[in-house]
């Protein structure tokens, strides 16, 4: 059942991207998102913060939302995450896609393995702490970043996050500045 509704959802999405209809939505969303972050770096800048960074050209933001599109539509997204997102996370993604939402009892399994080896080495401590020390030494996070990055990866939040992260980061700057006034307007 679950095929029929990918291959009908990838058929849709083929249908609607011929149409234009794909590259005019993200067209428009990146521009009014590009609109937003331009005031909301202004005012960034006018109060003092380090929010926003650089603000995306809209042809660079338009093919991103795409191309999210595309991965969310045809099951790739997983690997969209892997080349776009997971290097700036990680020292290192070699290895990293047979983690990625792991099942907790894998992981469990995988800690084990991990505390094992090291202690046929002739290392000591327990299974988190030497699965920390390999974790970190592989890919340059502690256990704890890890697992919340990549162990608990799930590919709708990832998505939701990538989507809406330049609208947060604006409305990050907008709330900080208006508690700025406010606090001024009490003294």
């Amino acid at each position: 059942m679950r095929g029929i509704r990918n291959r009908a959802v990838r058929k849709m999405m083929a249908k609607l991207k011929e149409m234009g209809a794909i590259d005019h939505l993200t067209g428009i969303i990146a521009g009014a998102e590009h609109e937003v972050l331009t005031a909301a770096k202004r005012l960034e800048d006018a109060t003092d913060q380090d929010v926003i960074g650089e603000v995306p050209a809209v042809e660079m933001r338009r093919d991103s939302l795409e191309a999210m599109i595309d991965a969310m539509a045809g099951g790739s997204f997983d690997d969209l995450w892997l080349e776009n997102v997971a290097p700036e996370l990680l020292d290192t993604t070699d290895g990293v896609e047979g983690y990625l939402g792991a099942d907790a009892d894998e992981w469990e399994a995988q800690i084990a393995r991990w505390a094992e080896t090291y202690r046929e080495g002739g290392a000591e401590g327990s299974d988190r702490a030497l699965a920390d020390h390999h974790v970190r030494n592989k890919w340059g996070v502690d256990l704890a970043t890890f697992e919340d990055r990549v162990v608990e990866f799930d590919g709708g939040e990832a998505a939701e996050r990538l989507f809406a992260a330049n609208f947060r980061a604006a409305c990050t700057v907008i709330h900080n500045a208006a508690d700025e006034l406010e606090g001024d307007a009490d003294e």
